[in-house]
């Protein structure tokens, strides 16, 4: 059992994966119907709540890199999107980390700020593969939709991964966190 404490994050963000699947599919068609749109993004605020809340654990940065290349398979079918987002999301939140007080409103802001970030990125390498033509405009219109849905999954999963990431650190022995 202690070899699956080790793997916990990395199985929650499996379920976050296939909850923001689940999420995308069923509640897709309220979230752009209307005049605002607005993806969800379970998965990365996961991965980037995991970097703001243990910043020197160097091994997240490897979970980051699996976690993206299953999910760019899962929502992509092409591997690049996320496996370059969420190890170098995990990066820059643990060094932001350390720098910000670990408050709940800061860390939501870099959380809207990050997947702010990954909005305008996949919009970006959409636009340069040409896999898809997205006004500029309809990017703005997103990014105030991405800013309100973040807002909630962030509120609403917030204690999930604080209490996974404090008493379930990714492959790092429990005994060291411990005072």
């Amino acid at each position: 059992m202690r070899y699956l404490r080790e793997w916990a994050l990395a199985i929650a963000l499996y379920l976050a994966m296939v909850a923001d699947g689940l999420a995308s599919t069923y509640l897709g068609a309220y979230l752009t119907s209307g005049k605002i749109q607005a993806p969800i993004f379970i998965m990365p605020i996961g991965i980037m709540l995991i970097g703001l809340m243990d910043e020197y654990n160097s091994q997240e940065i490897w979970l980051g890199l699996g976690a993206g290349i299953i999910a760019d398979l899962y929502f992509w079918g092409i591997i690049g999107i996320y496996a370059v987002f969420f190890p170098l999301a995990i990066w820059a939140c643990q060094k932001i980390a350390r720098w910000l007080p670990e408050l709940f409103i800061t860390r939501l802001l870099v959380l809207l700020v990050g997947t702010s970030a990954l909005t305008a990125y996949i919009w970006l390498i959409l636009n340069f593969m040409k896999l898809a033509v997205v006004s500029v405009h309809s990017l703005l219109v997103n990014l105030v939709g991405n800013l309100i849905v973040t807002l909630i999954v962030a509120v609403l999963t917030y204690w999930i991964w604080f209490i996974l990431v404090r008493d379930y650190p990714f492959r790092n022995d429990l005994r060291s966190y411990r005072y």
